[in-house]
């Protein structure tokens, strides 16, 4: 299985994410705004030296469906410390073909089969953790949201996929 978190880093989560990963003794892949890799650099780092996948998932996070197909791109591909990454995952997972065929020069583009839905506030942690349960395959790629805003939700979620899946046998891996 995939672990993948969006959005981060953060520093009062992503660094939680990470004990949790190592914990477990599992990879992920952290698809990063720019705007937060540049705000902190030494967790970016932190998740880099534990072996895990960067990712770009753009720089402020713009939806392409809300904005025009030129600002849209100028924000995917600015310049940052996840722009060099391999991996790109658009953000919302909106992107028009046009927009997909000019970001395959420069990345690999990479969605998910299972949405945790962490980041709905109207949502409780045990009901996150049962749309989890329930949609998990062998193979799937999973997102979770390393924000404040998920992080009552994702943490609880994130430990108890952790915890399950590896009694059951499966491994976390990263792209």
């Amino acid at each position: 299985m995939y672990l993948s978190f969006d959005d981060g880093p953060n520093p009062l989560v992503t660094e939680k994410v990470l004990d949790l990963l190592e914990k477990y003794n599992a990879k992920a892949s952290f698809f990063c705004k720019g705007q937060n890799a540049r705000l902190y650099p030494d967790i970016l780092e932190k998740i880099k030296s534990a072996g895990h996948t960067i990712g770009n998932h753009s720089y402020s996070h713009l939806n392409a469906l809300n904005v025009t197909n030129k600002k849209w791109l100028i924000d995917a591909l600015r310049k940052s410390p996840v722009s060099d990454s391999f991996f790109f995952r658009p953000p919302y997972g909106k992107i028009f073909p046009w927009q997909c065929y000019r970001l395959k020069k420069d990345y690999k583009i990479v969605f998910w089969d299972v949405l945790t839905y962490d980041y709905r506030i109207d949502f409780t942690a045990s009901k996150v953790i049962k749309i989890a349960r329930k949609k998990i395959r062998n193979g799937s790629i999973i997102v979770f949201h390393d924000t404040i805003m998920a992080a009552p939700r994702m943490l609880p979620a994130l430990e108890d996929t952790l915890k399950h899946y590896s009694q059951n046998g499966y491994r976390f891996d990263k792209l």
